[in-house]
């Protein structure tokens, strides 16, 4: 904790020479002023965050906290245009031109990682199988909508529309379906737009971590209520051709194993594998399971965590076959404290589980 609370005032501090630069106070009383502000605004934010650590309230502080950090890439990204233009072009800028560039660049990053955020797209992935399957079945894909204070209605009736748009044969959520609690989401009658996601095979959905932080009981109750079936270590048969399994998050002690749950299922027809995190991608490879989804990582979602994270996990983002499975991690639809997305943006998968022996499209990942 206090390794954090350091860290803020690092951020702090280098906000303040930041902002001292850019408005370039000439008076005491003002640059004393550009101090005060900043360390009053971070820090009431910061204690009022930590009345509720790692839940809504510190969610504020996480907002503040990353909008100071886009401060500090305008700044290096200055920097760095300054030194190109001084040793490429012999051209140094003027104090004034180099502010005006921090300006317009902070401008550019806020709004990019918004943007982000709020506009989906759609990726595409083709999956082959050896096992029998009379057609192939096609399966959208999404995980961490977080719905809660930053994401709601109009962002569900998005998603219904995309969905829609599709016309997939089944839906899958793959977790974190609400951001901690029920509140923001009956608060907000959000159950109207999240009951018109629909498909011909149905809804499925398993819960992540967020969905577990002592709302798991009415969050389930909830989702189910807007017909969708959560699969809590439970199995359905799909058009009496393909299995889909789904298992509790992480958290949930009493989840089974993969092969446990296996033998609720037939292993000679295909076999698709869904929960929250990719977690045990040794476990699953081992085993007969065509094709294993799951979301969690938000890919990283701000840089640069879109690059540590892949030295943190397996498989972080994307789809990868190990063994002979398929393996997909989504960045997810929506995006968990923040509304920001830097490296990485929101999205949904369109897969298509087809038989080997049928004339099929390369998979391709292309976006809409």
């Amino acid at each position: 904790m206090w390794v954090f609370i350091v860290f803020t005032q690092l951020l702090t501090l280098l906000t303040s020479a930041i902002l001292y630069w850019f408005i370039r106070p000439y008076r005491k009383v003002n640059k004393a002023a550009v101090l005060a502000v900043v360390f009053v605004v971070n820090n009431a934010a910061l204690i009022y965050g930590l009345t509720e650590f790692w839940y809504e309230r510190f969610h504020v502080y996480l907002v503040i906290g990353i909008l100071q950090g886009f401060m500090l890439y305008a700044a290096a990204l200055t920097a760095v245009g300054w030194l190109l233009n001084a040793q490429l072009f012999k051209y140094v800028w003027q104090p004034k031109q180099a502010r005006g560039a921090t300006g317009m660049i902070y401008v550019c990053i806020v709004g990019l990682a918004v943007f982000n955020a709020y506009s989906p797209v759609v990726h595409y992935l083709t999956v082959m199988t050896d096992k029998p399957l009379a057609e192939p079945m096609t399966i959208a894909l999404l995980s961490d909508t977080h719905l809660g204070r930053w994401f709601g209605n109009r962002q569900l009736d998005k998603l219904v529309r995309l969905v829609d748009s599709e016309q997939p044969d089944v839906v899958l959520i793959a977790g974190d379906i609400m951001n901690d609690t029920t509140i923001a989401y009956d608060h907000h009658n959000m159950h109207e737009h999240l009951s018109k996601l629909d498909a011909p095979l149905g809804v499925y959905a398993t819960l992540g971590n967020h969905d577990y932080r002592g709302y798991d009981k009415q969050i389930a109750q909830a989702v189910t209520a807007a017909g969708i079936t959560v699969l809590d270590n439970q199995s359905v048969l799909l058009d009496d051709s393909v299995w889909l399994i789904g298992r509790s998050d992480d958290v949930d002690q009493s989840r089974l194993s993969a092969q446990a749950l296996l033998t609720q299922v037939d292993t000679d027809l295909p076999i698709v594998f869904l929960e929250h995190r990719p977690s045990m991608m040794d476990e699953i490879s081992s085993l007969p399971i065509d094709l294993h989804v799951a979301g969690h990582t938000h890919g990283g979602q701000i840089f640069p965590l879109t690059l540590l994270m892949r030295g943190l996990a397996p498989l972080h983002y994307g789809a990868k076959v190990v063994g002979e499975t398929q393996f997909l991690v989504t960045s997810g639809y929506g995006f968990g404290p923040v509304p920001f997305r830097l490296g990485t943006r929101s999205e949904i998968w369109m897969i298509t589980l087809t038989p080997s022996d049928a004339v099929a499209e390369p998979s391709s990942q292309s976006a809409r």
